[in-house]
């Protein structure tokens, strides 16, 4: 005789057992969070060596927009030989200026204080007063959105929050363009004329094309490293050499790296693993190639060419809040990197990150919130009336390169 054969216990009694640890979404870091620099605006002292993003100390006390000026060097000849009267012959100081301003930011996030639906969540820890889960997410949200405003301010002048009431800024393409594929007399021109430089851009992009020759590679760091200097871009003092740091877009690193392809870093670049220091100070560093030290951007935006005919439209795309990804991933979309000198951004940052708790419903429902005010300007300075030849940056270079299929 055997033993009967149990029978089940019932369904409904079956206890089960749920991990109680919700798992953040993984999401891309940010280079742009290193090397920010406050800068004291009310003593005499120079524009940092050292920073990328340059924060004025400026409080918020009832302006919304602050002047920075900008000094020439002299230029004029002077004088030589005994016969030369300096009187009457001074060269005037020459100034010129850039607006930076602030605008308020936020985002808040909200849910049960009490009751079944409190209690249905409360193992998560992602309810009641302390909200512990929103917190995390609420800082990283805000983490995201400085990124974006900063690569805002390199691609198109500000950050979106400027553009908003009231201060209604217009955003408008970085002066400064280095397109693969191209001669250095293809690149496009500023002009004053927003519709005006958009269209050269586009001709240029149009005539670099979207094939692997207007990838990255190792022909286009060695005249970028020229163009930096035939544009007087100032470099950054990193570990007392001065430096560059060029974005490279993810999809890039990939073609690049390779030993395998004709044109490629793979054997030129100093190693990642030999720069001890550096790789402590930027997440994402791929290596240093002559003055220049690339560093992997995840979040890089993209710019669309849209129309089947002139005039033409050129929108830029970005990596925006969790994995609110709009860039563009057509064959051909560009992908933007940035060549980054000394202090290419203002940040003026007075009312800083806070948080704020809101209730409804007799505290049935909870919101917690961040708030503050913040705006990323490019530094481009010019004189009272521009033209298109007057602007002064000498900080950046945006750097568009055609998409690249990756495969194994």
């Amino acid at each position: 005789m055997t033993v009967a054969s149990p029978s089940n216990i019932q369904a409904a009694l079956i206890q089960e057992y749920w991990d109680n640890e919700l798992v953040n979404e993984t999401l891309q870091q940010d280079v742009l969070s290193t090397l920010t620099t406050i800068f004291d605006d009310t003593t005499d002292i120079a524009i940092p060596n050292d920073a990328i993003v340059m924060q004025t100390s400026l409080p918020a006390t009832g302006e919304r927009t602050a002047t920075f000026g900008f000094l020439h060097a002299l230029t004029q000849a002077g004088g030589e030989g005994d016969l030369f009267t300096q009187i009457g012959n001074e060269e005037t100081l020459r100034q010129k200026t850039m607006t930076a301003g602030f605008n308020e930011f936020s985002h808040a996030a909200s849910g049960w204080n009490y009751g079944i639906h409190y209690h249905d969540s409360k193992p998560y820890g992602i309810q009641g007063e302390n909200m512990k889960k929103a917190t995390e997410l609420l800082g990283q949200h805000a983490e995201e959105r400085f990124g974006l405003y900063r690569r805002q301010a390199l691609l198109e002048w500000r950050s979106q929050n400027l553009t908003q009431s009231p201060l209604n800024q217009t955003m408008r393409w970085n002066p400064h363009w280095y397109i693969k594929n191209l001669l250095d007399t293809q690149q496009p021109t500023y002009s004053t004329n927003a519709a005006t430089f958009t269209a050269r851009i586009i001709t240029a992009l149009q005539a670099a094309g979207t094939g692997i020759n207007a990838a990255l590679d190792a022909h286009y760091l060695l005249a970028l490293s020229n163009r930096a200097k035939a544009l007087r871009i100032a470099p950054l003092k990193i570990n007392g050499k001065n430096r560059y740091i060029l974005t490279v877009p993810s999809e890039q690193t990939v073609w690049a790296s390779s030993l395998d392809i004709s044109g490629s870093l793979g054997a030129w670049w100093s190693d990642y693993s030999r720069l001890k220091e550096e790789k402590l100070m930027f997440p994402g560093l791929l290596g240093e190639w002559k003055n220049i030290l690339l560093v992997e951007d995840e979040r890089a935006p993209t710019l669309t060419i849209g129309g089947s005919a002139a005039p033409f439209t050129l929108t830029a795309n970005y990596m925006r809040y969790g994995n609110d990804d709009e860039r563009d991933t057509s064959a051909g979309a560009r992908q933007v990197g940035f060549l980054l000198g000394k202090a290419p951004l203002v940040e003026w940052y007075p009312d800083k990150i806070h948080h704020e708790y809101d209730d409804y419903n007799y505290r049935k429902w909870i919101g917690k919130g961040y708030f503050g005010m913040i705006g990323d300007t490019l530094r481009v300075y010019d004189q009272a009336t521009p033209t298109d030849t007057s602007f002064q940056q000498n900080s950046c270079i945006v750097c568009p390169f055609a998409r690249n299929a990756t495969y194994n």
